[in-house]
């Protein structure tokens, strides 16, 4: 992985992480998601208008069932941070993503990665599992880790699936919109469905946040998608989770969560275990 590609996943975990911010400190996390998606749709759907070919029976199939993933992910991340904060829930639910994307990859896509990047893997997955130590020590929730456990394999099986898509499509820009297309429409009918009309008037109150989420999730999404179309799924995914780094960060500055001694070391070993991806081509 050269270090251009290093260093757009990287300031794509920043602005992924800034979203979940502000996803987090609205009052109405669901809302936020489902209006930030219609944001990012535009552009999507703008490029589709322009004589863009439609993708093929196979590419559909992955379609359809990558918009499961996201929208269960969604789901899965709004309940999640009802119950935790932004340096706890962010970190749990996305600390093994690497681990289990790797896995999957390497099962239904004979991706193996060298020795170096198993190595930088584990070592971010450690780190990140290290933040979520704290939390297990306050006290077991069905609920919060159930979420947890929901978002990340949600995130792990649509990292490899869409990697798929985009290689499958012949061309990652197009998969990609018609990705964020279908999976807002998907998202939107089930936000709708689980807060009634009054979802209309939350987004309106919100609609500043909802605009400033929307494009930052559309400019992480789409480096993280340019990057699945050009190397192994589980380095990007394990780049992408360097985002956790940044929540904290984000979750200490500005949410006022408490920042520990565990936090920081696991921050230390996130940035080895990506100085390790970075030597390792």
């Amino acid at each position: 992985m050269d270090v251009f590609t290093i260093t757009l996943m990287l300031s794509a975990g920043l602005l992924h992480a800034s979203w979940h911010s502000l996803v987090k400190s609205a009052n109405d996390g669901l809302a936020n998601m489902a209006g930030m998606g219609a944001v990012a749709a535009i552009p999507a759907l703008l490029w589709l208008m322009a004589t863009r070919p439609l993708p093929s029976a196979a590419v559909w199939a992955v379609l359809a069932a990558s918009v499961c993933l996201h929208v269960g992910y969604k789901v899965c991340l709004a309940r999640a941070y009802m119950r935790a904060d932004l340096g706890e829930a962010f970190p749990m639910a996305r600390g093994t993503v690497p681990l289990f994307a790797t896995a999957i990859a390497f099962v239904g896509l004979g991706q193996v990665p060298t020795a170096p990047q198993r190595g930088a893997i584990l070592l971010i997955c450690v780190s990140l599992l290290l933040l979520a130590y704290e939390r297990l020590r306050g006290g077991f929730s069905i609920a919060l880790f159930g979420a947890i456990a929901g978002a990340g394999l949600a995130v792990a099986f649509y990292s490899v699936l869409d990697s798929y898509g985009t290689h499958l499509s012949g061309n990652w820009i197009d998969f990609t919109a018609w990705l964020i297309v279908l999976d807002t429409s998907a998202f939107l009918l089930v936000a709708r469905a689980m807060r009634g009309p009054q979802l209309w008037s939350t987004m309106a109150t919100i609609s500043r946040r909802i605009a400033t989420s929307g494009a930052l999730g559309l400019l992480s999404f789409g480096v993280f998608m340019w990057a699945l179309s050009r190397n192994p799924v589980g380095p990007v995914s394990a780049l992408r989770e360097t985002s956790v780094l940044f929540s904290i960060l984000i979750g200490v500055v500005f949410h006022r969560e408490r920042l520990s001694g565990r936090r920081i070391v696991a921050a230390v070993l996130i940035i080895g275990g990506v100085a390790i991806l970075a030597a390792s081509e």
